[in-house]
């Protein structure tokens, strides 16, 4: 599993860049899935990061789970909620 730790400074970074891009796509929510705004916002990050963790782990779910700090039925659940496969996937 290769895992990459960033610095402090790359994290806080890369905060402040997820932070400049949310007023714009808050907007582009509320024009489009009014009263959905935080879900569709969660599922547009929790989507990827779902996806980037079963791929450093072979497709574990067990594993991914342990990874990101969740339960493996909660990734399962979002797994099925998000439409991503539950089955092995490739790296």
């Amino acid at each position: 599993m290769a895992i990459v730790t960033a610095a402090p400074r790359e994290l806080d970074a890369l905060g402040s860049a997820l932070a400049d891009l949310v007023p714009e796509l808050a907007e582009q929510l509320l024009a489009t899935r009014p009263g959905r705004v935080y879900r569709e916002a969660l599922a547009m990050l929790e989507k990827p990061l779902l996806v980037h963790a079963l791929r450093l782990t072979g497709g574990s779910q067990l594993r991914a789970a342990r990874l990101i700090g969740v339960n493996r039925n909660t990734l399962r659940k979002r797994c099925r909620e998000l439409g991503l496969p539950t089955s092995k996937m490739s790296q």
